[in-house]
């Protein structure tokens, strides 16, 4: 496969005699970022060399607009033969992956026999534009539509000078008041016959009034007739779509200039389209890759020497200046380089020259060519440029190494003939069709799209109806939930005033102050009654033979190891249990460096006191002061002491003393 990586294939490098060599000679896409220009007379190969350059930055991906006024770029839309190409040096997989790559469009303005293209005059400039190329397009915008008036709806010349300054005081005041641009000519007629108010800018000291009704007539007379094929709204020039691949084809797009009836016509329509795409191009910002590039065939009408104006050049101009900020690349094409504004080559850093015999050319070339070649290198290259043969081209660019080069131009992978109009016409017929079809699939892609994102909106609209109403649930639940929270919140704090109210109740209590409720016949009960529970207890283990001295043991230390209770205390330990004051439980112990579980007698107060207020069935155990009781419990225990048989038998004393 032919592979060319980012390198345009222009030709072969021809030797001193003028033959062609193996090198071939290639440049970069971004050569001709700084534009470029192709100069030779008729039968030099000029239009060969540009439509080489056209084929090979498409199949890089450069999308172009290429202005035809004489049919000869029409044909990249034909093929080459595969056969000849092979034999003229060129890979015939070169053709396929042209046809592969490119897609070409023949825009046919007024005319029906290719693709419609209309344009808009009256689209104002970019806000983004420097002040100084506002006043340049609307002034073009204006003296091009009054030529036109002058060539196509009868106006007469001695109306030119005051036409433009009411036309173009017109679009400067609905510019400057950020108005939006005005979609048809009949628009701006009913303008230059409105109040002040409507206009916003007084016109009668530019035109009276019944001249500007004239006027307006002469402007209506563009939007009837095949005058208004210009204007119509089918085909409005889109530079988003023409640049846009389809199916991954890179566009080159050839505006078919032989439809358009005078040359007038065509420096409008190429003035409009270059002011146009000067508000494109400003909205899409600088880039350092080659964006698109326009092609001007027969450049000279339009960029004419001298003090002519036509309607394209100082758009043209323009171009040159800033076009490449924004990778925009611009290639002219013209049998003289004398009959081009020498302006135009301020800009131009590449210069391509066939055979050229005029004097006069060759002179103004050679300027041209100084600040580039060299000022000996320029001269060497006048010398030869009369005696050059047909598509042989001396190549000179600053941006090339070595700086100029001779080169002989490669065969086209398309057919290289004049097209007319029935010859579009039938070629495009398929295209037309083919188009048809994209459009058809796109407009039902659209359908579908619409009809996706209704069903999502409305998706959308629906959860976030659910989210409304569960975000209200949701608030309703908490804000019931808060209410009970308080409610809860208030009724703990209220039970804990009633609580700590009794708790201080019952803690200020004295021993003998019946303050305890109880469930039984029992009536009230004191805290010494509590405490006499305890006695019976004590005295229940107390009786048996070690009772006091294993009961002290217990208190003191907080627990026994069960097995050692049971060999010492074993009816002790057994009573203990059974009166709820100690009980066994398990715990985790280290003996020589092993863990185990040992069973210990573990004396619990609190478990004791649950036992003693359950067997008297005090109705509000929680208001009992446990601290106080066990603090007299365990002094009980350590003071207790058993009375004599004597004692006990002779004087009554109790069991045990305390």
């Amino acid at each position: 496969m032919f592979d060319m990586g980012d390198k345009l294939w222009l030709g072969y490098k021809l030797d001193d005699q003028g033959k062609r060599t193996d090198e071939k000679f290639e440049v970069s896409v971004d050569l001709l970022r700084r534009h470029g220009g192709v100069f030779g007379s008729t039968g030099s190969g000029k239009t060969v060399l540009s439509k080489c350059i056209l084929e090979e930055a498409a199949m890089q991906g450069v999308p172009i607009i290429a202005f035809d006024p004489q049919g000869d770029i029409a044909s990249l839309m034909l093929p080459g033969d595969p056969k000849e190409l092979s034999e003229k040096g060129v890979p015939p997989e070169r053709l396929k992956e042209y046809m592969d790559k490119v897609l070409v469009r023949v825009y046919t303005p007024a005319s029906s026999k290719g693709l419609a293209i209309s344009i808009n005059p009256l689209k104002l400039p970019d806000r983004n534009a420097d002040q100084d190329d506002i006043i340049r397009l609307l002034d073009n915008c204006a003296r091009t539509l009054v030529k036109v008036l002058m060539k196509v709806a009868g106006l007469s010349r001695s109306w030119e000078g005051k036409s433009f300054a009411v036309i173009y005081e017109l679009l400067r005041t609905i510019w400057e008041n950020e108005k939006t641009d005005i979609d048809e000519l009949s628009e701006l007629a009913d303008m230059l016959v409105a109040d002040i108010e409507t206009a916003g800018v007084d016109l009668e000291p530019f035109m009276k009034f019944s001249e500007r009704q004239t006027l307006a007539t002469r402007i209506r007379s563009l939007t009837v007739g095949s005058s208004q094929l210009l204007f119509k709204e089918e085909g409005e020039i889109d530079f988003d779509y023409l640049t846009q691949p389809v199916n991954g084809k890179t566009p080159i797009n050839v505006i078919f200039l032989k439809t358009l009836r005078s040359e007038e016509e065509k420096h409008f329509f190429i003035a409009i389209v270059l002011n146009q795409l000067y508000s494109w191009m400003l909205r899409q910002g600088f880039t350092e890759r080659p964006r698109m590039m326009i092609f001007q065939d027969e450049a000279a009408p339009f960029i004419p020497a001298g003090m002519r104006a036509p309607g394209p050049k100082e758009t043209f101009l323009l171009l040159f200046r800033q076009a490449r900020k924004y990778g925009v690349e611009c290639l002219i094409a013209t049998q003289s380089p004398k009959d081009i504004d020498y302006k135009a080559f301020e800009q131009f850093n590449t210069i391509s020259a066939g055979r050229i015999s005029s004097e006069q050319s060759l002179k103004v070339l050679e300027r041209i060519l100084e600040p580039i070649a060299g000022e000996k290198e320029s001269e060497e290259i006048i010398t030869q440029l009369p005696g050059q043969q047909t598509a042989s081209f001396i190549f000179s660019s600053a941006d090339l190494k070595p700086k100029v080069n001779h080169i002989g131009v490669r065969w086209l992978l398309t057919k290289h003939i004049t097209l007319t109009e029935k010859d579009v016409q039938m070629h495009m017929q398929k295209l037309r069709a083919e188009q048809e079809k994209i459009l058809k699939k796109l407009e039902e892609e659209r359908l579908a799209r619409e009809k996706q994102e209704e069903a999502e909106r409305e998706k959308a609209r629906l959860e976030k109806l659910k989210k409304i109403e569960d975000a209200k649930k949701e608030a309703e639940r908490k804000r019931l939930e808060e209410e009970k929270r308080k409610a809860d919140e208030a009724a703990r704090l209220e039970r804990e005033k009633l609580l700590a109210e009794k708790k201080e109740k019952f803690k200020s209590a004295k021993p003998m102050d019946k303050v305890f409720e109880t469930k039984g016949q029992a009536g009230l009960l004191s805290y010494e009654d509590i405490i006499n529970g305890f006695v019976a207890r004590i005295e229940a283990i107390a009786r048996r033979t070690f009772g006091l001295p294993f009961l002290k043991e217990l208190v003191t230390r907080g627990e026994l190891h069960y097995e050692k209770s049971m060999s010492f205390y074993l009816t002790e330990t057994r009573e203990a249990i059974k009166q709820g004051l100690a009980k066994v439980v398990k715990k985790e112990v280290t003996r020589k460096g092993k863990a185990r579980r040992e069973e210990y007698l573990l004396y619990e107060f609190e478990y004791m006191l649950k036992m003693v207020i359950n067997s008297m069935g005090i109705k509000e155990p929680e208001y009992v002061d446990e601290v106080r009781l066990k603090k007299e419990f365990e002094q009980m225990v350590n003071k207790a002491n058993k009375n004599s048989l004597l004692e006990r038998i002779v004087l009554g004393q109790p069991f045990l003393e305390f």
